[in-house]
């Protein structure tokens, strides 16, 4: 499958063809749990879920994010979300991310907003939702 490679370790963008099985995710981007992260148009960043809790030293930013700790693999999505082909080309990505020094400039700690959901309908979870968002900003002091 071809996927598109971000190589924090060594700063590099790369098209590489990998497995489409979980173990040769967990080995390219050098973690145990993966987080899959919707960028649009059916691509995901699939990076490590532990990242921040853990010592990468190096990670990259990701335009409208912080920043990720480590290593990714930006992979497509079939209308069964099956991982499948990346179709964006490499130096698309290349050009709009920038890799970080991690230990020059942590990353903030992970942060949640909390709210209380009274019930499962989708008005009290889009109100629950936009409470944990409010609460998130306060604490982030925004």
């Amino acid at each position: 499958m071809r996927a598109i490679f971000i190589n924090a370790v060594d700063q590099k963008v790369e098209e590489i063809q990998i497995e489409n099985e979980l173990h040769a995710f967990y080995e390219r981007i050098g973690c145990d749990m993966i987080q899959c992260i919707d960028v649009g148009e059916s691509h995901l960043l699939v990076c490590d879920e532990e990242g921040r809790l853990r010592n990468w030293k190096v990670g990259f930013r990701w335009p409208g994010s912080e920043g990720i700790a480590g290593n990714a693999l930006l992979v497509c999505v079939d209308k069964n979300d099956d991982f499948t082909d990346a179709k964006a080309p490499r130096i698309l990505i290349e050009r709009n991310i920038k890799f970080l020094d991690l230990e020059k400039t942590p990353l903030p700690p992970p942060a949640f907003g909390c709210a209380f959901i009274p019930d499962l309908t989708p008005e009290s979870i889009e109100a629950a939702r936009a409470e944990a968002m409010h609460d998130l900003l306060r604490k982030r002091g925004c």
